[in-house]
């Protein structure tokens, strides 16, 4: 095997490589594309899935009775 030999393979696996990713590029440019999509899509509907969340979320029962006020002291007097 001579040097023209060994860099004729090299280049050859440098042209099949460029080949491949020319060949794959629509699909790596097409996955990036819905990765940036899908980025801009969470953010824009991250305000309404909270508004969503908390208008779900179950609200507690308001305590009207003051006796909370009150320590040990206090309640044990009355």
């Amino acid at each position: 095997m001579d040097s023209g030999m060994i860099l004729g393979f090299s280049f050859g696996y440098l042209a099949a490589m460029a080949g491949a990713f020319l060949l794959y590029s629509p699909v790596i440019a097409m996955a990036l594309v819905l990765l940036v999509v899908a980025g801009i899509l969470k953010a824009v509907l991250l305000p309404f899935a909270l508004l969503i969340r908390k208008l779900r979320s179950p609200r507690p029962e308001a305590d009207l009775d003051g006796t909370w006020l009150l320590g040990a002291r206090e309640r044990a007097r009355e």
